[in-house]
């Protein structure tokens, strides 16, 4: 059985998961090496359960998982929950500004899934 090519939306949406990936990874080192003004466990978690349901998702739209939809409405809700927290601490980098904005992108992708 061949393959079938992932399609625009879904394309989009792994693109994003993966890029949510990346910065909520960076965000959390980032925190973690005291290069913010917190380090908060529960927004540390928040950004590496994001990540880590960001590359959940991403794998699974890859092998073409019938099960990438439950995950798609998880990942949304997680990446909207990473979105607030990021959203509610200082941000003199721009740091979490930007995290928030890949949380908000990956949650509206996966959440049109």
């Amino acid at each position: 059985m061949k393959l079938k090519p992932l399609n625009e939306s879904m394309e989009q949406c792994l693109a994003n998961c993966l890029e949510c990936h990346r910065i909520c990874t960076a965000t959390a080192a980032h925190v973690m090496h005291g290069d913010s003004n917190h380090s908060e466990v529960l927004h540390l978690v928040s950004l590496l359960d994001c990540a880590q349901i960001c590359l959940v998702h991403a794998d699974f739209m890859s092998r073409r998982s019938p099960h990438h939809t439950h995950l798609a409405k998880e990942c949304a809700e997680i990446c909207a929950a990473c979105a607030t927290l990021c959203e509610a601490h200082t941000d003199p980098d721009g740091m979490m500004r930007a995290c928030a904005q890949a949380c908000r992108t990956c949650a509206d992708t996966c959440a049109a899934m």
